[in-house]
């Protein structure tokens, strides 16, 4: 039996923080890291929070948060016992928080304690689409864990466009490109339902039509909400339909060489359109839906990749994982560890295409040279 699933609830619009306001909550966990705090982001928050609120601001989260991380906001966790937690930012905040509300009722579990934490997301980016996904990304040494589970999924998804407006460029490039990624591998993934590409489509289109305004300029309002509302629907798609092996190879390559995520989805991407030749029909479906040159499958595919370099010249995106600056004798020595952990990763299952062991040393050398 197949499912498609909405949720959480989703609020936005200028207004949407007043929501805070109306918590009946008594302890509340906010998890988010030191940029949000230097920039008084949080304060956003906890000034529409009720009065006679104990609060406690958990900070340390840092890009591609590690186990450690998570294991020092657990103690914050046990320690404050909330019955609301706040994640605040990018992907990184918000997949910690999942983490550590996902070993936190683990050690519930184990101490026979029946305890609900209301769970709210509130992204500070649109990239990631973390704020209605299941799903969290850990890093632990130089591997990422993806972990899977409902009870990491919110229960309100909070999106202001107050937060994004003093985003750098290289940080919507990189974001913007994520989300473009959720939404391809969304609608060409193997578990796709009419739901999921629906929301896909969607996404892919205002990416197609909003990004380069957003990038360009991040004070304008409606590309700024439209990126954000392209994140989410992408988010809803690959939480019901899964992902594939772009970012099976970025969790391994963002982890062994400290490359952000979504740069290093974006650098991978024309590379994966290629060698996915089941889904080439999809493809030329995107192409004809944004109005690109697709009279054939061929063509529409060529197209799709056409518009993606164009898309990554554009945003100052390099070419190949050389151009980023990553030496090879280093690449090539990780080649091994790499394949083991694509192999594993839960969003190689779904891919359109199966690669054997020589598809992927092939495909990660091309990935490097970019030729």
């Amino acid at each position: 039996m197949k499912e498609f699933r909405l949720q959480p609830k989703i609020l936005f619009g200028e207004d949407s923080l007043n929501y805070l306001k109306t918590l009946g909550y008594k302890r509340i966990m906010i998890v988010t890291d030191d940029v949000m705090v230097q920039l008084k982001l949080t304060e956003l928050v906890t000034k529409n929070l009720p009065n006679n609120v104990e609060v406690k601001i958990f900070s340390k989260v840092e890009p591609n948060p590690s186990m450690e991380t998570v294991e020092n906001g657990l103690k914050d966790f046990v320690e404050l016992e909330p019955d609301c937690i706040i994640a605040l930012g990018g992907g990184s905040p918000i997949d910690a928080c999942k983490a550590i509300l996902y070993f936190g009722y683990e050690l519930y579990k184990k101490l026979n304690v029946e305890k609900r934490v209301f769970f709210i997301a509130i992204p500070t980016t649109s990239g990631t689409g973390s704020e209605v996904t299941s799903y969290s990304v850990v890093t632990k040494g130089d591997r990422k864990i993806a972990l899977a589970a409902d009870i990491m999924l919110p229960d309100i998804a909070l999106l202001n466009t107050e937060f994004l407006s003093g985003l750098p460029a290289k940080v919507v490039a990189d974001t913007g490109m994520d989300v473009l990624t959720h939404a391809l591998e969304a609608y060409v993934s193997r578990n796709a339902n009419p739901f999921s590409s629906s929301l896909a489509m969607k996404s892919i289109k205002l990416i197609f039509e909003n990004l380069v305004t957003h990038y360009n300029d991040r004070k304008i309002l409606a590309p700024r909400e439209n990126v954000q509302f392209a994140s989410c629907l992408a988010g809803m798609a690959f939480d019901n339909s899964s992902l594939g092996i772009n970012h099976s190879i970025a969790h391994t390559v963002g982890a062994k060489f400290h490359l952000a995520h979504g740069r290093a989805n974006a650098i991978l991407m024309p590379y994966i359109i290629e060698i996915n030749t089941h889904a080439d029909r999809k493809y030329f479906e995107i192409s004809r839906e944004l109005g690109l040159p697709a009279d054939t499958i061929e063509e529409g595919k060529s197209s799709l990749l056409s518009f993606v370099r164009i898309l990554k010249e554009k945003l100052n995106i390099e070419k190949c994982l050389k151009d980023y600056g990553i030496d090879f004798e280093d690449y090539k020595r990780e080649i091994p560890n790499m394949l083991a952990d694509i192999k594993k990763d839960i969003c190689t299952a779904y891919n359109p295409n199966a690669l054997s062991d020589e598809d992927y040393v092939r495909l990660l050398l091309k990935v490097y040279y970019g030729e």
